[in-house]
């Protein structure tokens, strides 16, 4: 069967060169592309590519394209560009329920004009859309503070292969049926169901805002300061720790809610970093500073972003294995260490990650090439629940036609 053929045969629309190369996934092109309008839509579009069968790669706002192995097979691009309403708002419940493809930064803009926030941040908000983060769990530098996705989501709406649509949990936040589906698809990266629409719950945003920034002549103090506030009565919002230049080692906290806590705060973290015998910068962060620390593990060039999460007290020692040349923005609150490296020494990297971080860690690929990809294994060892989530992917989508082959495993 020629090239058009087959794209006459799949379902979806055929689509030029062009737009092709703007879906690919791994240097693999999309022949046809779906774009369905709501849930029930998706549902029966899924249905069509399970009777083909055809491949299909789910498409949000792509900035977590890079993240998983390449997929075996990719026929079909199910954006889901179209799928954008707020559906409900109750801003005195602080609940919402959305669609897949809104974006985050368009959501956060419905929640601000309230005096409300969902305080999740994933890299590249004007692109990422709510589905792209509940299906690649990204949380952004709130975690050790705010938790991850899974703390916020109280419902779920998901497209099957079977053409139906499943929905668990609630519109509030007391109700917890359906929890466990709801797990089940956080951080799946698309390859069980493709999630349709989200519920959150929200708050409101904090009244004040205050950041701080010191320099340590090593990693290990500027960890133990930031794990130190993350154990006290107003833990940061974000605390990060990056590498700087000569050596030195930079420690960057942003701190919200009520004015006089975050005063109080303010003046503990000032004491706790001079104790540490660390300098202090007068001036405040800017946003800049904290939109590049927020995008930073998705990095334009051919760079490769390793994620390592480890135990809290683990984070030095990981921090400790990590070679010249790399760098590193570590976040002492959550035990999650991002590493970038040249490509060509990924693979050392990689395993001398994988060695400090033990049974207890876990060191992943989050951003590769594709030619990087061919030579590393992108997750590390399944998990010893693996034989269950096999037996979720045959249950749930038995023709493998989900992202064939991106998640652990080569589910």
């Amino acid at each position: 069967m020629g090239v058009k053929a087959r794209a006459q045969a799949l379902p979806g629309h055929e689509i030029g060169v062009d737009e092709q190369r703007g879906l690919s996934v791994d240097g693999l092109l999309p022949s046809t592309v779906m774009r369905p309008e709501d849930a029930e839509d998706a549902a029966r579009g899924l249905r069509l590519c399970d009777l083909a069968p055809a491949a299909v790669v789910v498409w949000g706002g792509g900035t977590q394209m890079r993240l998983g192995a390449s997929p075996r097979r990719y026929d079909v691009a199910f954006s889901t560009e179209r799928m954008t309403r707020l559906l409900e708002y109750e801003p005195a419940d602080l609940t919402c329920r959305v669609e897949a493809g809104m974006r985050l930064s368009d959501l956060q803009a419905a929640l601000h004009a309230q005096g409300q926030r969902l305080p999740l941040d994933p890299p590249h908000p004007e692109r990422a859309t709510v589905g792209g983060m509940v299906a690649a769990n990204t949380n952004g530098l709130g975690r050790g503070r705010y938790g991850t996705v899974r703390d916020w989501v109280i419902g779920i709406a998901v497209a099957y292969p079977s053409g139906k649509v499943a929905r668990a949990g609630g519109k509030v936040v007391k109700n917890v049926a359906g929890y466990d589906l709801m797990k089940l698809h956080i951080g799946a990266l698309g390859t069980l169901g493709v999630v349709a629409e989200v519920n959150f719950k929200v708050q409101a945003r904090p009244e004040m805002e205050a950041t701080l920034l010191a320099h340590f002549a090593a990693p290990a103090p500027a960890l133990e300061v930031g794990l130190k506030l993350a154990h006290q009565y107003l833990a940061p919002a974000s605390a990060i720790v990056q590498d700087g230049d000569g050596g030195r080692w930079d420690l960057a906290l942003k701190l919200e809610g009520y004015v006089r806590e975050v005063e109080a705060a303010k003046e503990q973290a000032i004491r706790f970093v001079r104790e540490a015998g660390s300098a202090l910068e007068d001036a405040a962060i800017s946003p800049a500073f904290w939109d590049a620390a927020r995008d930073w593990s998705t990095p334009t060039d051919d760079e490769v972003v390793l994620r390592a999460i480890v135990p809290l007290t683990a984070s030095p020692l990981l921090v400790a294995a990590v070679p010249a040349g790399a760098r590193v923005l570590a976040q002492p609150a959550s035990g999650v260490v991002d590493v970038r490296v040249p490509a060509p020494s990924a693979a050392e990297t990689l395993s001398r990650l994988r060695t400090a971080a033990g049974a207890e860690g876990q060191v992943v690929v989050v951003a590769a090439s594709l030619a990087v990809k061919q030579s590393l294994d992108v997750w590390g060892p399944p998990p010893s629940g693996f034989p269950l989530m096999r037996a979720l992917k045959q249950a749930l989508d038995p023709n493998g036609i989900l992202n064939p082959g991106r998640f652990v495993g080569g589910i």
